[in-house]
């Protein structure tokens, strides 16, 4: 059931996640450094408030749901009383900055940033009611619904001269109409009478301490645009965000498909046959994680030059090529940390420890580009992200062992890397070629040197499958 979901997701997450890279190569071509970089802070700080105040609704629909599958009502009114409640509060952030922030694109801005806020969480608050459910197909019809609708809205409004405001624009027409005609039918039964406060307070206690750790990763991963602009002028940002989003949005797509699949099994591995059971399905999830991001982050790195000569525009050509090798490693460490190694926080509902461990990361990125951004601008930026994901890493395989131990690295993920390693000598050699014909020539060479290789190394048992398929067939 794992690999089939994970299929789905590939499609579920795959098409938006082409159309989203769509997104960027036409956004670079049609906005200017400081438009794109205006976009890129406001999507910044969407996504860092979504996940201080809606973040721990959407974990505690995961966490709960499989408890009330067989009654829904009362946890599907709660979290949206829930909701609710932080829709109000932060319309009063809104009103309040409304008044006193300075310039009016600004305040265009601000305000659509909060309307953009709300439809994002009950949008992504719909998603992972779908994947609790373990409904694939709903989850993949919103996304690529979504995705299509603000590509286009987007790019429509940016011909209409709206700059930073078009993209903006079309993810909440996106999102908002995605969340009106294909959310799911369950909210239709909450009931006013039906709020438990008592579940609120369950709801609280699990997700906060994950909310923060949701709040500093975001931090880390964000911080650096703010501190450019800060340090660097308007357009650092605008600059730095397309290769740094490329990059890290397809590994950590990758990775989350693996995740979405696996991560509802193995809470219901873990409530409803134990711990031993949920540790073999944990065994499963890492192999099939490294072996789908390892080798996209690896051909990343190494055919970073024509990746963003194909895809970005000229004026992001050139920082985003000595960007990408450095984020792709800095995004195969977080990876790692969120999808697997912080699975022990969470599995042993032990995660108040969580936030502890981001704040380490989060002070070591800050003070980080604090120093090396002055020195070394965007490349002093990513550079501080790897160091701060690693220590970030580093501190949830320490504290986390003593709450969950998860099972150690099975052979298998060894041979994923060696796999990996003659798919990067191969693309090595092909490094300089340039243009798309050049790009697809570069995505087959590393699929037909890796996938042989997880076959003749039987990575994962899959030779033995493919065999007995084959002998299957010919049966037939």
């Amino acid at each position: 059931m794992l690999l089939r979901h994970s299929l789905i997701y590939v499609l579920a997450r795959g098409v938006p996640g082409i159309i989203n890279f769509l997104a960027i190569t036409i956004y670079t071509r049609l906005m200017s450094p400081g438009e794109y970089g205006q976009y890129a802070l406001v999507i910044a700080a969407v996504g860092l408030i979504d996940s201080v105040l809606f973040q721990w609704l959407r974990l505690g629909l995961l966490r709960f749901l499989p408890r009330h599958s067989e009654q829904p009502q009362v946890l599907l009114t709660t979290l949206f009383t829930a909701f609710l409640l932080m829709v109000a509060f932060t319309s009063l952030l809104g009103v309040a900055g409304h008044f006193f922030w300075p310039g009016q694109m600004d305040r265009k801005l601000l305000v659509t940033g909060i309307v953009l806020l709300w439809i994002q969480g009950w949008y992504e608050l719909n998603l992972e009611l779908a994947r609790s459910q373990l409904a694939p197909f709903r989850y993949g019809v919103m996304s690529v619904f979504k995705s299509v609708l603000a590509l286009v809205t987007g790019v429509l409004l940016i011909l209409q001269g709206m700059g930073e405001l078009a993209p903006l624009l079309g993810l909440l027409t996106g999102m908002g109409l995605a969340s009106l005609f294909l959310a799911g039918k369950e909210w239709h039964s909450i009931s006013r009478k039906s709020v438990d406060w008592s579940l609120f307070g369950k709801l609280l206690r699990y997700g906060l301490p994950m909310t923060a750790t949701y709040s500093l990763a975001f931090l880390v991963g964000s911080s650096d645009r703010f501190m450019l602009g800060w340090f660097m002028g308007a357009d650092a940002p605008g600059l730095y965000a397309p290769g740094y989003d490329l990059t890290q949005f397809s590994l950590l797509m990758l990775m989350m498909v693996v995740n979405l699949a696996a991560y509802p099994m193995v809470v219901r591995a873990l409530e409803h046959e134990g711990v031993e059971s949920a540790r073999r399905q944990l065994k499963r999830v890492l192999v099939l994680t490294v072996a789908v991001a390892l080798p996209v982050a690896t051909g990343l790195a190494v055919c970073s030059e024509n990746i963003s000569n194909v895809l970005l525009g000229e004026m992001y050509r050139e920082p985003a090529s000595m960007l990408i090798p450095v984020i792709a490693l800095s995004s195969f460490v977080f990876g790692i940390k969120i999808f697997y190694l912080d699975l022990s926080f969470q599995l042993s509902n032990k995660t108040y420890i969580e936030p502890w461990v981001m704040l380490g990361a989060a002070v070591v990125n800050v003070l980080l580009n604090l120093w090396w951004i002055p020195l070394f601008g965007l490349t002093g930026a990513a550079f501080a992200t790897v160091i701060a994901y690693g220590v970030g890493a580093y501190l949830s395989w320490k504290w986390g062992k003593r709450v969950f131990p998860l099972p150690a690295p099975p052979a298998d993920v060894w041979k994923i890397v060696l796999a990996t390693g003659a798919m990067a000598s191969a693309l090595w050699f092909t490094a300089d070629s340039q243009g798309v014909a050049a790009l697809l020539g570069q995505v087959t060479l590393g699929i037909v040197v890796y996938v042989p290789g997880l076959l003749l190394l039987d990575v994962a048992g899959i030779r033995k499958q493919v065999l007995a398929r084959i002998s299957l067939q010919r049966a037939l």
